[in-house]
């Protein structure tokens, strides 16, 4: 499918039928035409009764949804296909209860499809590696809880998250947000090794001064800590102070009372939007494509 700009009435004439999501999902995962899976041959028929694509060779057939977010799902692809549009267009997030409305089907279907296309958005930032200056911090999202009168920490039953953004000039790159355990060697080590490029290594790391943030520095990566007062975080903290408003934000104004269990897939959405944000009308076609190359087999057996 062609990364052409759509508009919502655009995507919607486009992706009205079920052939045209059918055809779409063919084409993106064979751009160069049907290869079979059983023998590499190159060549294949589509069969009309069936969403199945037929050897020329050995005649077996190969369905199309198999081994994308849309295999084995009765709900119909066009509808599959504006959950996406609404999902990646909509900066703030959309609701499972909103979408439920707007398409006059359950809530618990929509929001099952929903974690489906997170995973989708998740497989395809999984090889995504910060370089060059980077800012890091931590933030703790779970919003207020009751027990705020009764003198307890206002961190307390939060989760925290590590969050490091690239800082270009003034402009803020690409975005990785994890939840973790805490804030000890141990918990930052994993993130670092898996989030920030190390070949080469010498990536510049600016932190507020937490004695852990030394960790990085056994990565070859360069460290400049120093205490940040609260009052000069959004002046020499501006790439990552944006990214945790805007990220509270979206919870606020999306999952009021989101479930924490869930919060890493959260983070996984906002954070795909944010590092796609210059592609503007594009990201439906990306994250279509997103879903029709990622297998729900593979999500599994991890």
């Amino acid at each position: 499918m062609p990364h052409v700009d759509r508009t919502l009435i655009e995507f919607q004439e486009k992706f009205s039928t079920e052939e045209a999501c059918l055809e779409a999902i063919y084409e993106m995962r064979w751009p160069r035409g049907f290869i079979c899976p059983y023998c590499g041959h190159d060549d294949g028929d589509r069969i009309s009764t069936r969403r199945s694509v037929q050897c020329c060779l050995c005649r077996r057939q190969s369905s199309i949804t198999a081994r994308t977010i849309f295999e084995q799902s009765r709900t119909p692809l066009r509808l599959w296909f504006l959950i996406i549009y609404f999902m990646s267009h909509d900066k703030g997030g959309v609701s499972a209860m909103k979408l439920a409305k707007q398409l006059g089907i359950r809530r618990n279907t929509v929001s099952a499809l929903m974690r489906k296309v997170r995973l989708a958005m998740t497989a395809r930032d999984e090889s995504l590696t910060l370089a060059g200056y980077i800012e890091m911090d931590e933030a703790f999202f779970g919003g207020r809880h009751k027990e705020k009168s009764l003198g307890k920490s206002p961190r307390y039953n939060k989760k925290l998250v590590l969050v490091m953004v690239e800082s270009e000039g003034r402009e803020a790159g690409n975005l990785v947000m994890k939840v973790i355990s805490g804030l000890e060697y141990d918990d930052l080590k994993p993130v670092i090794a898996n989030s920030v490029e190390s070949d080469p290594p010498g990536q510049r790391f600016r932190t507020d001064g937490w004695g852990a943030h030394h960790v990085i520095l056994e990565f070859g990566h360069q460290l400049k800590s120093s205490h940040i007062p609260n009052e000069q975080q959004d002046l020499l903290f501006r790439c990552v102070s944006l990214a945790i408003s805007h990220a509270k934000r979206f919870f606020k104004g999306t999952y009021h009372h989101f479930c924490k269990k869930f919060i890493q897939e959260y983070l996984n959405e906002f954070c795909y939007r944010w590092n796609r944000r210059h592609l503007e009308k594009q990201l439906a076609s990306h994250l279509c494509a997103a879903c029709a190359l990622h297998s729900l087999r593979q999500t599994t057996a991890a």
